[in-house]
Order: structure tokens, then C-alpha cells, then sequence
């Protein structure tokens, strides 16, 4: 079992080398994944180079470093609890450098209530060295 991860991963490190760029739909599904367990730090590690904006809560801030971002999106998911998140297809809009927007539904529940909300989670990306980075992420209930 191992043996055929380890496989895998080779497979996917070559397809996702220099001169190949990943595609949105995996970097997608990678971001879905890090917001479902609130890995605030692996999301701002897929910032832009420029930072990240974010508008949370009605709070708009950034451009925002790596470390900033997390902060703030820690602090986001302390107060709340996720319940399921759900991918839709992400759109890319063309451009140089290329650029991508996607969103994610994400049904959680402030802390301490048992009412549950439905928040869709806007993402921007940018094409930035055959990687997808994030520019921006908003909320809207």
C-alpha cells in the first residue's frame, strides 16, 4: 500500500514540475480540503506573492503576508465549527498572467449555537511560476 502511494506521489510531483502548470481543479480540492479541517496555515501558504486580501465577516484587510493571513483566518475558524464543505467547479477567466475564481460552500455553525449557516467562500487565483496562488478569499452568507 505504501509502495503504491509513494508511486503516486512520484507521479504527481512529475506531472506538476517546472513548465507543467496544476491545475485549478486539484488546487481547488486542496484549498476545499484545508478550510473543511481550518488548516489556516497550509490556505495563507497558498498565497500570492503579493499577499492575500481578505474579507471576512465584513472585515475587509490585505493584502496580507503568509503569516497575517493565518492569524486571521485562525481567528476565523476558532469561532466556528465546520459542518461540510462543498466544492464547486472553479471558472478560469484568461488574462496574463492567468487568472481563476472558485467558491466553496461551507455550512458550519458559530461556536457554542447549534444553528447551522451556509457561507459561500469565494477564492481568487493567480497564475504565478506554473502554480496557482490565492489573491483573494470573501465571504458571503
Amino acid at each position: 500500500m505504501t509502495k503504491v502511494l509513494l508511486t503516486a506521489g512520484l507521479l504527481f510531483l512529475r506531472a506538476a514540475g517546472p513548465g507543467h502548470a496544476q491545475s485549478v481543479e486539484n488546487v481547488m480540492d486542496q484549498f476545499a480540503s484545508y478550510w473543511a479541517s481550518g488548516d489556516a496555515s497550509s490556505i495563507a501558504g497558498l498565497a500570492a506573492e503579493n499577499g492575500i486580501t481578505l474579507d471576512l465577516d465584513r472585515k475587509h484587510t490585505g493584502p496580507l503576508r503568509e503569516r497575517q493571513a493565518a492569524a486571521v483566518l485562525r481567528n476565523l475558524f476558532e469561532q466556528r465549527e465546520t459542518i461540510q464543505v462543498r466544492r464547486a467547479a472553479p471558472q478560469i477567466v484568461g488574462g496574463q498572467p492567468q487568472r481563476a475564481f472558485g467558491e466553496i460552500t461551507w455550512m458550519m455553525q458559530p461556536r457554542g449555537t447549534t444553528i447551522p449557516e451556509r457561507v459561500t467562500v469565494f477564492v481568487a487565483w493567480i497564475l504565478q511560476k506554473d502554480r496557482w496562488r490565492i489573491t483573494e478569499i470573501r465571504l458571503k452568507s
